[in-house]
């Protein structure tokens, strides 16, 4: 029973890792109109602006690549929704049945049959519903993958006319005055550009 729960939030957890780890390395931030004129892109170093321009076609390109393969990965996970709803319950039974199953005092142990039977059957369900699934696994970390290929593209172009002195992230921003927003130890920090 342990190996099935461990294998489900195992299953999840890559789930979420794709998607975020994918995000991440892209290090973009979503422009609402993917068919609109070139975005503007923006080193930042410190939170500071250090250099901004527009993207060139063969960038913007890559870009409109990126946020078409984010989209499905986002329609890819909305069956997961109804997983994860349906771990829940079902996870929080486990942990009531776990604490039913062995009574246990000073001077002995008790265990009750019916509901070791109720968690092996609530075990079983949680292995079909994984099972059931698992395609929707399988999709997402192919999509991540793909997002991961785009991705390392797409900043393997921006590298190529990157500020000489280096820079901290990459912004993408559909609007040139944009407020630029960076991270510095978990506080979120934001500049005007």
């Amino acid at each position: 029973m342990k190996f099935q729960k461990s294998l489900t939030f195992t299953l999840l957890s890559a789930a979420i890792a794709i998607t975020a780890g994918c995000t991440a390395q892209a290090e973009t931030t979503t422009v609402a109109n993917p068919a609109a004129v070139p975005a503007q892109i923006a080193f930042i170093k410190n939170c500071k602006v250090i250099q901004q321009r527009a993207m060139t076609t063969d960038e913007f390109a890559a870009y409109q690549r990126l946020e078409a393969v984010e989209q499905q990965m986002e329609e890819l996970h909305l069956p997961l929704k109804a997983f994860e709803a349906e771990m829940e319950q079902h996870s929080e039974r486990m942990a009531e049945l776990s604490d039913l199953v062995h009574q246990e005092d000073e001077h002995s142990i008790r265990i009750d049959k019916v509901k070791m039977a109720e968690q092996h059957k609530l075990a079983e369900e949680i292995q079909e519903i994984t099972e059931r699934h698992r395609p929707h696994f399988a999709a997402l970390e192919q999509k991540g993958d793909e997002i991961s290929d785009i991705a390392d593209d797409f900043t393997d172009l921006l590298e190529k006319s990157a500020p000489a002195g280096g820079f901290d992230h990459i912004q993408v921003m559909s609007d040139s005055g944009k407020t630029t927003e960076c991270y510095d130890g978990g506080i979120k920090l934001i500049s005007r550009n």
